[in-house]
């Protein structure tokens, strides 16, 4: 009886089941999906070990406003403003934090054990590898301090006095063709930094200058400048494990340029070590060091010496440019001590240049201020967690300084959004005395800091100084914002920074 009951309700609740259509599927589909995001949403904002961190709501539900903001290149702008809003530590996503304070760079770029390692998932630096090699900027920690030892030598004071006449005769030849050029109109003075920092860089890589300076139109260099925007569709492909689509998608003379730029490097790479009476360029330290290299690791270094190498300098000198030209007070006062200095051409060394304190004061002021890269390169805090700054992080999830908005923090710096070169010059009773200057790290931090910072302090000094030594300069339109109005990217969009020069001095004396 109690069977025959039980088998009736079943079969009478079996009737009344909807029939499988394509519009109850859909229905039902629709249903669970909108379950899921709606719980996935109440996990966000209110369950996540992440949700007592301060943040914009949408940014703590999804990633998509950070997408956003990325492809539009409007990223490190937006973070600097979720900062100003909401303080030093912000929820960026649903599963990363950024930080802006000194503290924060010690603990996740400083510690060694365990490593905050770098977060290659698209949120930072991406793909984590191009044809299967991974770059010294992206590998493992045994393999990335393998590789580190393999280059020190060529990154070491000894190297730099020996690597002199690299920089002297770039940076002669740049004032050279801005003077034979400078009374045709002004000048982009962004294209001109990237084309000498291209030829330095080349030159002591491989041992033969690009040419780039005498010969602007180059190819190669074209390519790379270009890519500072196709970074974000990398990025983003990287994210939701769509790199097969995004190259099926690529157009192929994207696809070229990047086989033809690697080839290029090979060519290079094979003739320097071919060479029979090489100088004293990287090339010599790396091959003499014990230890050795494989051609593939050597060709990888050779692509990162050129793109990393050149684009730090480059736009280090962009930002000043536009910065002294902005207080002209200040380019004053960087002209009495370069002029004052420098009679003649032959005192301005590098060693010279690097020691005037005002020179460099004026250049950490403008790396403050304008970081060549202006975001965050996240990590992923290790093991079970982390403390950072006061709060715990768990295991896994992404934490990250955020160049831009660490500089222009008015909790880190007196005046932030002004360009006060004096802040650096431990002047007594200093109104700007009690700045966190350690909030500012444009080489980054720790054991995988950028190993080419003395050359690129070195690069920058010499050709800032005999600009400034040769020539007057004028912004040739005051009112374009050309900071503000330029996208941030894993690196700066490079808008054209258009300057009138005036030759004040004979360059050929």
């Amino acid at each position: 009886m109690t069977t025959s009951f039980i088998q009736d309700s079943l079969r009478d609740q079996l009737v009344r089941v909807p029939p499988l259509t394509l519009l109850n599927i859909f229905t039902g589909v629709s249903v669970l999906i909108i379950l899921y995001v709606f719980c996935k949403v109440v996990y966000n904002v209110y369950l996540s070990p992440l949700a007592g961190y301060p943040g914009p709501k949408l940014w703590a539900i999804s990633r998509l406003p950070w997408n956003r903001a990325n492809m539009k290149g409007r990223i490190s702008w937006k973070i600097r403003e979720l900062h100003d809003k909401y303080g030093p530590v912000v929820r960026i996503a649903p599963d990363e934090l950024s930080y802006t304070t000194s503290g924060a760079w010690k603990k996740i770029y400083g510690q060694r054990n365990p490593e905050f390692v770098k977060a290659l998932d698209g949120r930072g630096i991406a793909p984590a590898s191009i044809g299967g090699q991974r770059s010294l900027m992206t590998e493992h920690q045994d393999r990335h301090l393998r590789l580190r030892r393999a280059i020190d030598p060529a990154f070491s004071q000894r190297a730099l006095r020996e690597q002199e006449n690299y920089f002297q005769d770039h940076s002669d030849n740049l004032v050279q063709k801005l003077k034979e050029r400078c009374e045709n109109g002004p000048l982009d003075m962004t294209t001109w930094y990237n084309l000498v920092a291209f030829d330095i860089v080349s030159d002591l890589a491989f041992g033969e200058p690009s040419g780039c300076v005498n010969n602007p139109d180059q190819p190669w260099i074209q390519a790379i400048l270009a890519r500072a925007k196709a970074i974000v569709w990398f990025q983003l492909a990287v994210q939701y494990g769509a790199m097969g689509l995004l190259n099926w998608l690529t157009p192929k003379y994207v696809t070229e340029s990047r086989k033809k730029h690697i080839a290029m490097t090979e060519a290079k790479l094979k003739a320097r070590v071919e060479a029979k009476n090489p100088g004293k360029d990287f090339m010599s330290y790396i091959l003499e060091n014990d230890e050795k290299l494989n051609h593939l690791e050597l060709v990888m270094l050779s692509s990162n010496f050129i793109v990393a190498g050149s684009g730090t300098s480059a736009g280090g000198m962009s930002g000043l440019t536009y910065l002294l030209l902005c207080n002209p007070d200040k380019l004053e006062k960087l002209k009495q001590e370069i002029r004052g200095l420098f009679k003649n051409r032959a005192d301005m060394t590098v060693q010279a240049v690097t020691s005037c304190k005002y020179l460099r004061a004026c250049l950490n002021e403008g790396m403050r201020l304008y970081p060549p890269t202006p975001g965050s390169l996240p990590r992923f805090v290790p093991g079970k967690g982390e403390m950072i700054e006061g709060g715990w992080v768990p295991g896994g999830y992404a934490v990250g300084v955020n160049q831009l908005a660490a500089g222009h923090s008015e909790r880190n710096f007196k005046r932030a959004r002004e360009f006060h070169p004096e802040r650096w010059l431990d002047e007594p009773n200093s109104e700007f005395k009690d700045d966190d200057r350690s909030a500012v790290q444009p080489f980054s931090y720790g054991q995988r800091a950028c190993i080419g910072r003395s050359m690129a302090y070195a690069e920058m000094s010499l050709t800032m100084a005999k600009l400034v030594r040769y020539f007057d300069w004028e912004l040739h339109d005051p009112d374009n914002d050309w900071w503000n109005k330029q996208g941030t990217y894993l690196v700066w969009e490079k808008l054209p920074l258009l300057v009138k020069l005036k030759p004040v001095f004979d360059a050929n004396e």
